[in-house]
C-alpha cells in the first residue's frame, strides 16, 4: 500500500513540475543542440492524435495517477488510453514533441574542456515520455555528475509512444554512429563511449546493446546516409534500475507495440518472449554496470535478478549493485561511488 502510494504522489510531483515550465525552451536557452537525425526512419506528416486513444474527460492529475499505475505488475488489462493520455498530456500538449511523426530524436550536449571520454544518458519515463522532458532530472542532474568526472555526457531525447518498436531503439543507435563519426570534431575518443540509462531508458540501452546493435531493423522504406554507415560499437552499458523484462510491466508494451498485438493473447505472450532480455546475453557482451532497488515494485526485481543471475552464469563482465531498500527511482548518492569506480576501470 505505501508503495502503491508513493507512486501515486511520485506521478504528481512530476506532472507539477511539468505545468510550472512554459514549454519547450528556446534553443538560445538550453545547451548545445545536436540535430542528428535530419530524416529519421518513421518521420511522416501524419496526426498522432489520429492514431491514440486519448482520454477527452481526463485532467493532466488524473492522466498521470491512471498512467503510474497502468504499467506497474504482471496482471493484464487494456491500458491503451491510460498511456496515450499521459503521452498526450505530458508530451505533445506541453510542446517537447509534435502532434505529427514529425519528431527528430536529438542530443543535449554537456562537454567537458578536457577529456575525450563520453556518456549518452537514457531518462525514462515508460516509454510514455521523457524525464528529462520539461526537468533535469535522469539527465543534466547526471551530465554534471559525469563533467565533474571529467566526462562528455549527452542526453538523448528519444522517441516514444507513439512511435513502436524499434524506433526508440533506432534513435539510440543513430546517436552512437553520430557521436563515433563526428568524434573528431567533438573532440571525442570513439572508443571511449558508455551508456547510461534510467528505467525505460535502461531497457533502450540494454536491447540496444544486446538486439540491435550491429544489425539493421530500418523500415524497408528508409533510405540510409552516411552516418548509418558508421560503427555503432560502445565500450560499456550501466543501467540503472531497468526493466530487463516486460513481465512485471506487461501493459507498458501498449507504449511500444502495436495495440492490438498486446490484447491478442498469442500475440501478447510472443511480444513478452521477444522482449526477454536474459535470452540474448552473451559473454562477447560490453561490460555491464546494473544498479537495482531491493524494494523496487515499480520494475520488480526478479526478472533483473535472472537476468543479472543468467549474466553471470555466461561468464558476462556484470557489475551489480543492490540499493537495500530502496524504490524505483532512486538518486545517485545511492550508485554513484560504484559507478564512478566502474567506469573508472572501464575508461582510465
Amino acid at each position: 500500500m505505501r508503495t502503491h502510494l508513493l507512486r501515486r504522489v511520485i506521478a504528481l510531483l512530476l506532472w507539477a513540475v511539468c505545468l510550472a515550465l512554459p514549454g519547450r525552451p528556446a534553443l538560445a536557452d538550453a545547451p548545445a543542440r545536436l540535430e542528428i537525425w535530419p530524416e529519421p526512419a518513421g518521420f511522416r506528416a501524419d496526426s498522432k492524435l489520429a492514431d491514440m486513444n486519448i482520454d477527452a474527460e481526463a485532467s493532466p492529475f488524473t492522466a498521470a495517477v491512471t498512467f503510474s499505475d497502468a504499467i506497474v505488475g504482471a496482471d493484464y488489462f487494456d491500458a491503451e488510453s491510460a498511456i496515450d493520455t499521459y503521452t498526450y498530456f505530458y508530451e505533445i500538449r506541453s510542446g517537447y514533441e509534435a502532434e505529427t511523426y514529425e519528431d527528430r530524436p536529438w542530443l543535449e550536449a554537456f562537454p567537458v574542456p578536457e577529456g575525450d571520454a563520453a556518456v549518452i544518458i537514457l531518462p525514462g519515463g515508460g516509454f510514455a515520455c521523457k524525464s528529462a522532458d520539461g526537468s533535469g532530472r535522469e539527465g543534466a542532474d547526471v551530465a554534471a555528475l559525469l563533467n565533474a568526472c571529467g566526462v562528455n555526457a549527452f542526453v538523448l531525447h528519444y522517441r516514444a509512444n507513439p512511435y513502436e518498436y524499434p524506433i526508440p531503439f533506432l534513435d539510440l543507435q543513430r546517436a552512437v554512429r553520430y557521436l563515433r563519426a563526428n568524434a573528431s570534431s567533438l573532440h571525442l575518443d570513439p572508443d571511449k563511449l558508455a551508456l547510461l540509462g534510467f528505467s525505460a531508458g535502461g531497457t533502450v540501452a540494454a536491447t540496444f546493446a544486446h538486439v540491435i546493435r550491429g544489425g539493421d531493423f530500418f523500415p524497408a522504406d528508409y533510405v540510409p546516409d552516411a552516418i548509418d554507415a558508421a560503427d555503432d560499437a560502445v565500450r560499456a552499458v550501466a543501467l540503472i534500475y531497468p526493466a530487463l523484462s516486460f513481465r512485471d510491466n506487461v501493459n507498458m508494451l501498449f507504449a511500444l507495440f502495436d495495440a492490438d498485438a498486446v490484447r491478442a493473447v498469442e500475440s501478447r505472450v510472443a511480444l513478452l518472449e521477444q522482449t526477454e532480455l536474459r535470452r540474448y546475453l552473451s559473454p562477447e557482451a560490453a561490460p555491464e554496470f546494473i544498479a537495482y532497488g531491493t524494494a523496487d515494485d515499480t520494475v520488480g526485481t526478479a526478472e533483473t535478478l535472472h537476468y543479472c543471475s543468467d549474466a553471470l552464469a555466461l561468464g558476462c563482465d556484470v557489475t551489480v549493485l543492490a540499493a537495500e531498500g530502496q524504490a524505483h527511482g532512486f538518486g545517485p548518492d545511492c550508485y554513484w561511488a560504484a559507478f564512478r569506480a566502474w567506469l573508472d576501470r572501464i575508461f582510465f
